[in-house]
């Protein structure tokens, strides 16, 4: 609460950009705009366990603001046994095919490479593929929407013990931005997820998980770049029950060339 104070009185003192393309769980249609590229760190922690991973994105913009290039490299760690691993990279391609001044339609074609070690648990072993419709809606001066909706398939997905199976994924996300100031938002962050799990040879488990992040995010501009941190708990709802987690997230954005 303390932090949150602090934020609300720093509010009128540093002078910031309304804050775009920010949101932790949910992707949002805003590409980067030409020669502005993004560096983004995700921290997420189980509460319950010492299981944390942790993803850097790098956002390029390929030569306008209608087409951007990312990849996103995961690391990702487990208490028992413990083990540090790098996860499957995934290379993403976005479009953005409609604009005006309340609706941003972004679509996104995405490359999943086999970089993790499917005996160790992080990763498939197979190239995978997804491709999702990202639009995000201005309702209000102080209210934005983000929504996702896509679709993910991996052939052939090795379990630990290298038995394999096709293996699809399902998901819709919601992304709930209030608009403080342009220094600081909050947000409500909901995922839904369907996808299945390779169990046995030829053979899978499907699953719903359901996650809740309320989050707060906060932006400083500094000369042409704009760092911002932000903090969130995503919670398991439903199925997911149980599943508490923190967050920390950091993005630098600014213009290189």
């Amino acid at each position: 609460m303390r932090i949150v104070l602090m934020l609300l009185l720093f509010t009128n003192l540093v002078k910031a950009e309304a804050i775009e393309d920010n949101s932790f769980l949910v992707e949002e249609a805003y590409n980067q705009e030409a020669g502005v590229v993004q560096f983004m760190s995700v921290y997420q922690k189980s509460k319950k366990q010492d299981d944390w991973s942790y993803t850097f994105i790098n956002e390029i913009p390929v030569y306008s603001q209608n087409h951007q290039f990312s990849y996103e490299l995961p690391v990702i760690h487990s208490a028992s046994p413990s083990q540090t691993e790098l996860g499957d990279v995934k290379l993403n391609y976005r479009y953005e095919f409609f604009r005006s001044d309340k609706i941003v339609t972004t679509g996104r074609a995405s490359l999943i490479t086999p970089t993790g070690k499917y005996d160790k648990g992080t990763g498939t072993g197979q190239f995978g593929s997804e491709v999702s419709l990202i639009s995000s809606i201005v309702i209000s001066d102080r209210w934005v929407q983000h929504w996702n909706l896509g679709f993910g398939y991996t052939p052939k997905a090795k379990e630990q013990g290298g038995q394999s199976a096709d293996n699809s994924k399902y998901f819709l996300a919601n992304s709930q931005v209030y608009l403080f100031s342009d220094h600081l938002n909050f947000m409500l962050e909901t995922v839904m997820t369907s996808s299945e799990t390779t169990i046995a040879e030829k053979k899978t488990e499907f699953g719903t998980d359901v996650i809740v992040s309320p989050s707060l995010r906060y932006a400083v501009d500094y000369k042409d770049w704009q760092f911002v941190p932000g903090f969130a708990i995503p919670t398991g709802v439903g199925p997911s029950a149980g599943d508490i987690q923190y967050l920390l997230y950091l993005s630098i954005e600014g213009k290189m060339f």
